[in-house]
């Protein structure tokens, strides 16, 4: 409330400064007082041109905004892909920033036809500011929301409005509201000087040659009101999420080998942690990596999901599907517990399906009451339970978990177990995870692998 009344107080506050001001002055030719500046608004809104000139302005900004975002996302896919194009470019697109716009117009006003002029403008003003925070976005990407959109096989909508564009939107955002401020400004100033058929610039140029100082204002005024509108507008696209898409129909599981065979690993090593091993996993049965923390137990497992390839030696029938649990949850911060779940089995299941499954896991790990909850208000125990939830929605022979009792105390520990072997037994999958717990092992009653 403190909040909404100070705002409103230095709203207030600027009519009555004005009006201070014209009293002061004495020339109301020159400084109108604001009753005079209301009337000259209200002219201008009942001017029969007033809307086309809005239009052409906006139309010119929408025009420019969207070619700037089309030649920013192109150019900035090109140079996250290749660091020698990025080098070769970057210093060009830090001098297009950097060159004032007035620069840009006086030359263009040399060259070009004028009514191109406000359209270029834009687009010079607003592409590298685009470019730059879109790049940021593409090179900050986080390698483990990739690898879980590999390993769920999540298809191209779900890769894009659930992996990619989360990740990219506070930049996207962040370049957009830079943008439209310094477009509509250019925009403006491009009309003013190229005198363009129409646009609130012509207006306010007219009003400047016949000193019309209430007219000039009003314009003003309607420019403000529109960078305000336009800044509201992209917040409220900001708030956008795209749901997740799941399919219409479950696919015949029959058509996807879940039936897991005896996985022989040969003389297989890597670059740390694994260093020639051979080790036969046979199907249907739970086993557990037993070593120190960094003694190679995740390394191997990325290497039985092909996250990793060995340096030598060889892995001999692995599955074409795995379910994961990474080292960390890696739960997407814009979905609940619940849609987190559901999105193990989004590339396989239906809706219905899925609700139906993701209730009876939420019910076998204790986590009803956290459904709804987003990651950031769960504890790493809750998170935890939710990836392993979200790994058991996937339809795989071969379950790799890495520290799955990670943050969950004694008896959530058994309770977890327990649901896991009563899993193992009804799908006949062959499970390996990490430990270093007797008693998780013991709970599990797995075939031990030393490292």
């Amino acid at each position: 409330m403190k909040r909404i009344v100070l705002t409103c107080l230095s709203i207030l506050l600027i009519p009555v400064a004005w009006q201070l001001l014209s009293w002061q002055m004495a020339q109301p030719q020159l400084i109108p007082s604001f009753p005079d500046l209301i009337r000259a608004l209200l002219r201008l809104v009942y001017t029969p041109g007033f809307l086309v000139s809005i239009g052409t302005t906006c139309l010119r900004a929408c025009v420019g905004l969207l070619l700037s975002l089309a030649a920013a996302a192109i150019t900035a896919f090109l140079l996250n892909r290749s660091e020698g194009i990025r080098l070769l470019f970057m210093p060009w697109l830090s001098l297009l920033r950097s060159v004032p716009v007035i620069s840009f117009i006086l030359l263009a006003l040399i060259f070009l036809n004028p009514e191109m002029i406000p359209l270029l403008i834009a687009f010079l003003t607003m592409y590298p500011l685009l470019t730059e925070n879109l790049l940021k976005g593409l090179m900050n990407r986080r390698d483990s929301w990739k690898i879980l959109a590999r390993q769920f096989h999540l298809n191209a909508w779900n890769r894009l409005f659930q992996i990619n564009y989360p990740q990219l939107k506070p930049y996207l955002f962040s370049g957009l509201a830079s943008a439209v401020g310094f477009g509509w400004r250019a925009i403006i100033m491009g009309e003013v000087l190229s005198q363009c058929v129409d646009g609130i610039g012509k207006r306010m140029k007219e009003a400047q040659v016949f000193i019309d100082v209430p007219e000039l204002i009003a314009w003003t005024l309607v420019a403000i009101v529109l960078s305000w509108l336009t800044d509201k507008l992209i917040s409220r696209l900001s708030d956008w999420q795209p749901s997740v898409r799941y399919r219409h129909s479950a696919v015949e599981l029959q058509t996807v080998s879940l039936q897991p065979n005896d996985i022989c690993l040969t003389d297989v090593s890597y670059s740390y942690g694994v260093h020639h091993m051979n080790i036969i996993l046979k199907a249907g049965k739970i086993y557990v990596l037993s070593a120190p923390s960094g003694q190679g137990k995740t390394t191997l497992l990325q290497l039985l999901n092909g996250t990793l390839r060995p340096i030598s030696g060889e892995i001999s029938c692995l599955p074409g599907q795995t379910a994961n649990l990474f080292q960390e949850p890696t739960l997407l911060p814009q979905l609940t517990a619940k849609e987190n779940i559901m999105l193990g089995g989004a590339a396989y299941y239906d809706r219905a399906i899925l609700e139906q499954q993701s209730l009876r896991l939420l019910v076998a790990f204790q986590l009803e009451k956290q459904a709804e909850m987003y990651p950031a208000a769960l504890s790493y125990g809750q998170q935890q339970r939710v990836a392993l939830a979200r790994a058991l929605m996937f339809p795989a022979g071969l379950l790799l978990l890495d520290e799955p009792f990670n943050g969950l105390d004694v008896e959530l520990r058994q309770l977890v177990a327990r649901f896991l072997v009563e899993w193992q037994q009804e799908k006949q999958a062959t499970v390996v995870f990490s430990s270093h717990h007797a008693d998780e092992i013991k709970a599990m009653n797995a075939e031990v692998i030393t490292l």
